[in-house]
C-alpha cells in the first residue's frame, strides 16, 4: 500500500469510526428519549390481536413502549387489589365497565376532554362514566361491545334427537332438551359457578324475565333490595339449574373460564352461556367444535311475554384508564386513547373475535361465521346489562351462595338474606 492509499484508508477509518460513535450516540439518545409504560390486563382477544395491538401503537408511537402484564381474568382481582393499596405498579389498567370500575376508581384519573374526544366515533362509552352519565366523571375509554347469548353445539342436539336449527327458545322447552341430553350421557349446560361469572354471565340471563329497565337502573342505584319478589324470584330461577341437573354435577366447585367453557369446547355439552366477545367467545368455539357445529342464541326466556325477555344483556366492554399514581400519564393516556380508536377496532374485528365499539371499523372485516351472524342479529335489541351494575359485594355473595344452593347447603330463602346484606355493605351503592 502506498502513501496515498495509507492516508485514504485512515480517512476512511477515521469516517467510519466517527459514524459508528455516532450512531452509538444517536442510540443513546434515542433510548433515553422513549418512555415505558406498563398495562395490566387480562387479554381480552387473545394473544394474537394483543401482539398487533401492541406492535401497532409502538409503530404510530415510537417514543413510547408498552409492556404488558397479562393476568387470567378469573385472578384479575387479587393482583389489581394490591396496586391500588400500594398507588403503585402499572400506568394502565383494564377494568369491566360499570360498578366494578366505579367501586375502584380511587386507582384512575379522572379522564380529561382530550382523551376523551378519542372516543368520539364509538358508539357508546357511558360504562365508563359514574353513573352511566357522560356529563359525569369519566375513568376509562372501552373498545368492544360485550355481552351475554348462549352457544349450542348442533352435534349435540342432533344426536340427542333435536333439531339443530331450532333450539329452545323457553325455559320449558329448554327443561326438555336437557332431558334427552341427559339422556346421551352429555352435559346439557355447561356452567362453573366459582368467581366473577355467575354474576356476570348468568344472573343478568336470568333477570331480563323479571326485571324492566328501570327496576335495573333501581339496581345500580342500589333502592332494588334483594327481598323485593322480582330479585327473588331470580335466585329461585337460578337454583332451579343445578337442581334439575341440568348442569354439569361439578358446576359448584369449577370455574367458567377455563373449566366448564372447555366442557363445551370438548364437545360434551349441548349449551354454554358465555359472552360474545374476548376469550371464549364465537370465534374460539367455533375453531374448536367446527362452524359449522355451532350456533349463537338468547337464553331461553322464562316468561315469554317480559318487556325484556328478547332483549340483549349488552355493555361496553372492557375500559382502560391511567392510573392515578402514574408517572407517565401522557404516554399512558396515549395508549388509552389508541384502544378507542379505529385502528385498534379494526384489529380486534379482524383478529380478535370481539364487535367493536368504533363506528368507523370496515365491515368487510367481520370474518364469516353462521354464529357471528346470529350474534349480530341478537345485540340489534339491547338493554342494560344488570350484572356490572352489581357491587363486587354482591358479586361474592352471588357466586358464593349459588355454589352452596347447588351442594344443597343453603335454602334460596338464605342465599337472599345474604344478598341483602351484601348490598347493605356495599359502599358504592349507600
Amino acid at each position: 500500500m502506498n502513501t496515498k492509499q495509507k492516508r485514504i484508508s485512515r480517512r476512511i477509518g477515521a469516517f467510519v469510526t466517527g459514524a459508528a460513535v455516532s450512531l452509538l450516540l444517536s442510540s443513546a439518545t434515542f433510548a433515553a428519549d422513549v418512555t415505558t409504560i406498563k398495562v395490566l390486563n387480562w387479554q381480552p382477544g387473545g394473544p394474537e390481536y394483543w401482539a398487533a395491538l401492541v406492535e401497532a401503537f409502538e409503530t404510530k408511537h415510537p417514543d413510547i413502549k408498552v409492556e404488558l402484564e397479562t393476568v387470567p381474568f378469573d385472578r384479575y382481582a387479587e393482583v389489581q387489589g394490591p396496586y391500588i393499596a400500594t398507588r403503585s405498579g402499572p400506568d394502565v389498567m383494564e377494568q369491566n365497565a360499570g360498578l366494578e370500575l366505579f367501586d375502584r376508581r380511587m386507582g384512575y384519573i379522572e379522564l380529561s376532554d382530550d382523551v376523551l374526544a378519542a372516543g368520539d366515533d364509538l358508539l357508546g362509552r357511558v360504562g365508563g362514566c359514574l353513573g352511566y352519565d357522560l356529563s359525569n366523571a369519566c375513568y376509562g375509554l372501552p373498545f368492544g361491545l360485550q355481552g351475554n347469548v348462549m352457544y349450542y353445539n348442533k352435534q349435540v342436539l342432533s344426536a340427542a334427537g333435536l333439531d339443530p336449527e331450532n333450539p329452545p327458545t323457553t325455559w320449558e322447552d329448554f327443561g326438555a332438551a336437557c332431558d334427552a341430553i341427559n339422556a346421551i350421557d352429555k352435559t346439557c349446560l355447561a356452567l362453573g359457578m366459582t368467581g366473577p361469572f355467575p354474576a356476570y354471565w348468568s344472573f343478568p340471563e336470568i333477570a331480563r324475565n323479571f326485571l324492566t329497565e328501570d327496576d335495573i337502573r333501581a339496581v345500580l342505584a342500589g333502592d332494588m333490595p334483594w327481598t323485593d319478589p322480582k330479585m327473588v324470584s331470580i335466585l329461585t330461577a337460578m337454583a332451579e339449574i343445578p337442581q334439575k341437573g341440568w348442569s354439569n354435577s361439578n358446576a359448584p366447585s369449577i370455574s367458567m373460564l377455563p373449566d366448564a367453557t372447555d366442557i363445551f369446547a370438548s364437545g360434551n355439552a349441548g349449551f354454554a352461556g358465555t359472552i360474545i366477545a374476548d376469550a371464549v367467545n364465537w370465534a374460539a368455539f367455533g375453531e374448536a367444535l367446527g362452524d359449522e357445529n355451532l350456533g349463537a342464541m338468547r337464553w331461553p326466556a322464562i316468561v315469554p311475554e317480559a318487556p325484556l325477555a328478547k332483549s340483549f344483556s349488552g355493555v361496553e366492554s372492557s375500559v382502560f384508564g391511567v392510573t392515578s399514581w402514574s408517572e407517565k400519564p401522557e404516554a399512558a393516556a396515549e395508549f388509552v386513547k389508541f384502544i378507542a380508536g379505529v385502528e385498534n377496532g379494526n384489529l380486534l374485528t379482524s383478529l380478535g373475535g370481539g364487535i367493536p365499539l368504533n363506528s368507523k371499523v370496515d365491515p368487510a372485516l367481520f370474518p364469516k361465521s353462521e354464529a357471528l351472524s346470529q350474534i349480530r342479529e341478537i345485540i340489534a335489541k339491547p338493554t342494560i346489562h344488570v350484572g356490572v351494575l352489581l357491587s363486587g359485594q354482591e358479586v361474592d355473595a352471588l357466586a358464593r351462595g349459588w355454589q352452596e344452593v347447588a351442594l344443597g347447603r343453603l335454602t334460596v330463602e338464605d342465599w337472599v338474606g345474604r344478598m341483602q346484606v351484601a348490598l347493605e355493605d356495599s359502599p358504592g351503592k349507600n
